[in-house]
């Protein structure tokens, strides 16, 4: 006794179903290229960096990480701020005028 399974398929010849299966694969590649984003390394600017894009001074970028304006982060001894976060910070200011 053999264990072969065994599918059939009515009223479809073998290259309408390989047609098909290639059209629904072709489908479903497709939905996943719109949605997917790769994703990107962060990016991590120095006070003089934030200041620089933000045209404002570093004094200014301490102040508004003191009113968690901007969101620092410590490496080491060292300040970094996310450059989406700053970003995103900047937007934040601009939707409450």
């Amino acid at each position: 006794m053999t264990n072969e399974n065994v599918t059939q398929v009515h009223h479809t010849s073998k290259d309408e179903l390989i047609h098909n299966i290639l059209q629904g694969v072709e489908k479903k590649l497709n939905e996943f290229e719109k949605n997917f984003q790769p994703k990107e390394p962060t990016q991590w600017l120095n006070k003089k960096e934030v200041a620089s894009i933000l045209s404002i001074s570093t004094v200014t970028v301490d102040d508004w990480s003191r009113k968690f304006i901007l969101n620092p982060y410590r490496i080491g001894n060292r300040i970094r701020f996310d450059r989406k976060q700053v970003e995103q910070s900047l937007t934040q200011i601009n939707n409450e005028l």
